[in-house]
């Protein structure tokens, strides 16, 4: 993993020391961030290829032929301008449909047509998924199925593929934007589902949440859903703000001192800029949860991602992982209607914009099959 000027570094020395061809995924959104991974990524000049998808988020399929909002064609404006400054091909536009006509969410389904198959990344070396500027319930499935054909890939062949994520952290940043609105309940993420069949439904729940600010209500919907015996929240410590994991735990007070499933000991503190010891921290948890549960009838994981992208990645890897060892292990999810800064970002985005931290992750590839 690379981070702040090493990201730069990184990315500048992988691409002069071999013939890298790249293709770059990303979102399209309000979010400031949504075009910083991809100016310094693509800043470096060369003849190779250097192609780009873009996501485009609609609410349902009418809603497609609609002009962007102000800031959504602010950021595409720039992407365009820098595209063709630099020589690159326009970026080829996917759209996703949110919502079904019946207002259903459908966007982590949806999110997995995005790359139908293999074939999609059959001249790259290097597939980047941004997701500064993509919900959860999109890049989760979207990480899930790469993360499959390329690990599927490279199993069979000598010639590896390799994948990235990048993401621009900035927990200030995080703090401002608000969600107006969420589904009535909560579900499973499209891909992250538990097993829900008759030998299973003696087992007892375990929920691990990873808790960010703004998300109480979400909190509470996934908690309707779920009968947990152990609830195990995850807690951002040591942060920028060294007072945030307090600052959450005064937030969630309601949620987490009234349950009686919640114990003080279960809290997991996890570096909020290491997504690698989130994974390592959460495969401690769920394997020690699976022993306890062991000589009964097993048990079911349950993980929340309600804090940074940095954080949900640590727990994707964790989630992934452990489906593939038969875990019955899944990620429930809360989908945002709406998503808005708040009203005094504008006078504050230069001083916000200095908490910008860029993160490459790198998932798979050359680095494994050595």
């Amino acid at each position: 993993m690379k981070s702040g000027n090493s990201f730069h570094k990184f990315w500048k020395q992988y691409q002069q020391d071999g013939d890298r061809d790249i293709l770059f995924i990303m979102g399209l959104g309000f979010d400031p961030r949504t075009t910083l991974g991809i100016e310094s990524v693509f800043s470096m000049k060369t003849g190779r290829k250097r192609d780009t998808i873009l996501l485009r988020y609609y609410k349902t399929q009418e809603d497609a032929g609609e002009p962007p909002l102000p800031k959504v064609k602010e950021h595409l404006d720039k992407l365009n301008t820098f595209l063709k400054k630099n020589g690159f091909p326009p970026a080829v536009e996917k759209g996703i449909f949110m919502r079904s006509d019946d207002d259903k969410s459908i966007a982590s389904v949806n999110a997995t047509f995005v790359i139908p198959d293999f074939s999609v990344f059959e001249n790259y070396s290097d597939i980047i998924i941004d997701i500064s500027a993509m919900p959860r319930g999109i890049f989760m499935p979207l990480i899930n199925k790469c993360l499959d054909l390329v690990d599927l890939y490279n199993a069979e062949n000598s010639a590896k593929k390799n994948l990235h994520v990048v993401v621009t952290e900035n927990s200030v940043l995080d703090g401002m934007i608000q969600d107006r609105g969420t589904d009535d309940s909560a579900g499973y993420i499209h891909g992250f589902r538990i097993k829900d069949i008759a030998n299973t439904t003696a087992q007892k729940q375990v929920w691990i949440p990873i808790l960010g600010e703004n998300q109480t209500a979400q909190f509470e919907k996934i908690k309707l859903e779920l009968n947990p015996v152990e609830v195990c929240p995850v807690l951002p410590f040591p942060c920028e703000n060294l007072r945030r994991g307090d600052n959450l735990i005064i937030e969630y007070q309601d949620q987490l001192l009234n349950d009686i499933n919640f114990e003080t000991k279960n809290i997991v503190f996890a570096d909020e800029s290491n997504p690698f010891q989130v994974y390592r921290l959460l495969n401690l948890t769920i394997q020690r949860y699976r022993e306890s549960f062991e000589l009964l009838t097993g048990c079911k994981i349950i993980i929340s991602a309600l804090s940074s992208k940095l954080l949900t990645m640590g727990a994707l890897m964790a989630v992934y992982e452990k489906k593939r060892d038969g875990c019955n292990i899944g990620i429930m999810h809360v989908e945002s209607l709406k998503n808005e800064l708040t009203e005094d970002y504008e006078e504050q985005k230069i001083e916000v914009a200095k908490h910008n931290n860029l993160f490459e992750i790198w998932l798979a590839g050359t680095p494994y099959n050595e």
